[in-house]
């Protein structure tokens, strides 16, 4: 027989800032999910906990008797919150970086040789970008900055040649 103090504690345990759905708990407990139904209902009842409808499931919170624990809810909601945010942002940074000019000369001073040549293709590899995103971000940066060498698997298509390896214009 599942204790209301045992349903109650792993509620507790389980929640992050969010209701815990019902199959969590029933795994959670190694519980038959009718015996659980039947706890769950007479807490909620109580006024222990709170039933809330999600999708095709149902989820359970506390419903907290002092301010100590209700404070602790929105810091935990806040704090979820405030981390999605911010991998938004280093998503957003990543992104940025990777499409940048500047990037894209940093890439090539690691990748090219002795002499100043690099293929394109070893750099847009490097870059994370696929060829659409890598020659038409950036085939302009390249022309502007960059002498065309004929060659290499893959490039910038000129009079029917492929340019894929590049040495940087002095200037």
């Amino acid at each position: 027989m599942l204790s209301e103090e045992l349903v109650i504690s792993t509620i507790k345990e389980l929640y992050d800032g969010r209701p815990v759905a019902f199959s969590k708990i029933k795994r959670k407990l190694k519980a038959d999910g009718e015996e659980l139904s039947l706890v769950l209902e007479k807490l909620e009842k109580e006024g222990k906990i709170r039933k809330i409808e999600s999708g095709g499931g149902k989820s359970f919170e506390l419903i907290s008797q002092n301010d100590d624990d209700n404070k602790f809810d929105l810091l935990l909601k806040e704090i979820s919150e405030i981390k999605d945010e911010i991998k938004k942002l280093q998503e957003a940074v990543l992104e940025k970086k990777k499409l940048s000019e500047n990037y894209f000369d940093e890439i090539y001073n690691e990748v090219k040789d002795n002499l100043g040549y690099a293929h394109l293709k070893d750099i847009r590899i490097e870059m994370g970008l696929t060829k659409e995103e890598f020659y038409s971000k950036l085939k302009r940066h390249i022309e502007e900055n960059y002498e065309l060498i004929a060659g290499g698997e893959e490039g910038i298509v000129k009079r029917g040649s492929i340019y894929g390896i590049i040495i940087r214009r002095k200037r």
